[in-house]
């Protein structure tokens, strides 16, 4: 229940920043008009934003709930929560009549219950995997006893979610030629990018290996990841980039050392030098302290929040894939990303003497997040 809890926190978090509640003397009637004439319309990052929000909490919500108990007793154990989870949505945003920056809408409630709904069916999936169906599971069933195997399957598909973003498809023969443009007419490089884009792809191949997935071919591997970037045009508003095209290729060209036994650990201080680099980049003259923004996921909630989402997701993986790759020979998740946070906090601290970047202590605290999200997670296996 504690994971839940976090969870809830960070929804009110999310829900109520920047927290400049004001007195409002014509609450009354916008509640009125809240529930008398709902406004269902939003914009597709708002939506999109919406669903991913509670998306975590009906995941965690029936995790919880099912564990290794009977289908009756998990699904009355389940019903209250996600009635619970309407509830936090419908008060988070009754309470935004007294945020002027915001705008309490009832559509963005059905949007919550909407992406409660995804995370509980996606828990569920998940369960159905690691049970197997009609006898034939995908799962390595010698694998599925570990308590690390989870957690890879999980970041794998928040890279694919990140890949595919913002997940709406589409046949449209426009968005197609959209897609295409930056790799056939504009093509650009930036090459500290496309260094990170492979060794993220490279940790993708290696998560593969410590997930329950039955391990397959170098050459299965290297399909679904051209499968995956070569989607893109079928989705909305997403595009192939020369540097994206690079970083693929790169990781490709790496898939046979990967299986090699000291691949992990240079992996891994790759990863941490891609986290100095992409953080220190474009490379200009320093200039006088700027100011520390102490307040967590200040950027991540201002802004565009499509990017915002899709920077999350970026982050989420790659700290989760670095936290679990030095957690691989049964490791503590905490106490590596406690590793990968200091690592960000020094490249945070460094950004404030470089003005074309913003100091902030989002990103150490995202990792913290991650590493008790996965420590939480081996525990409740190991004790299932």
């Amino acid at each position: 229940m504690r994971a839940l809890l976090l969870i809830v926190v960070l929804i009110g978090y999310g829900s109520l920043y920047p927290f400049d509640f004001t007195a409002n003397g014509n609450w009354l009637p916008q509640m009125g008009a809240f529930f008398t004439r709902p406004e269902l319309r939003m914009r597709r990052g708002d939506l999109v934003g919406n669903l991913l929000l509670f998306a975590p909490y009906g995941f965690v919500a029936t995790t919880l709930s099912n564990g290794r108990r009977p289908v009756d007793t998990a699904h009355a154990r389940l019903a209250p929560l996600l009635a619970l989870g309407l509830l936090l949505a419908l008060v988070l945003q009754l309470a935004q009549l007294w945020l002027p920056s915001r705008v309490a809408a009832m559509g963005d409630v059905l949007a919550n219950l909407c992406g409660m709904l995804l995370g509980s069916l996606a828990a569920l999936v998940v369960r159905k995997l690691s049970m197997g169906v009609a006898g034939h599971s995908i799962l390595d069933a010698t694998a599925t006893d570990s308590p690390h195997t989870h957690a890879p399957l999980v970041l794998m598909a928040l890279w694919l979610a990140y890949q595919w973003f913002p997940l709406v498809p589409t046949l449209d023969l426009q968005n197609i030629l959209n897609a295409l443009k930056p790799l056939l007419r504009a093509p650009q490089l930036d090459v500290v990018r496309a260094l990170h884009t492979a060794l993220a792809w490279c940790a993708f191949f290696k998560l593969w290996e410590l997930s329950a997935l039955k391990q397959v071919s170098g050459r299965t591997l290297a399909a679904v990841a051209l499968l995956a970037v070569g989607a893109k045009p079928l989705i909305a508003g997403a595009s192939i980039s020369l540097t994206n095209a690079v970083g693929l290729v790169l990781a490709l060209a790496c898939l046979p050392w990967c299986k090699h036994r000291a691949s992990l650990p240079v992996l891994i201080v790759a990863m941490f030098v891609s986290l100095l680099a992409s953080g220190l980049t474009p490379l200009s003259s320093l200039g006088p302290a700027q100011r520390f923004h102490w307040i967590p996921f200040t950027g991540f909630l201002e802004g565009s929040m499509g990017m915002n989402l899709l920077s999350l997701l970026e982050k989420t993986y790659f700290y989760g894939a670095l936290i679990l790759l030095i957690t691989a020979r049964r490791g503590r998740p905490l106490a590596a990303a406690c590793m990968v946070a200091a690592w960000l906090a020094v490249i945070e601290a460094a950004q404030v003497f470089i003005p074309t970047r913003t100091a902030e202590s989002t990103d150490p605290i995202l990792a913290l997040i991650i590493g008790m999200a996965i420590q939480f997670g081996a525990l409740r296996d190991e004790r299932v």
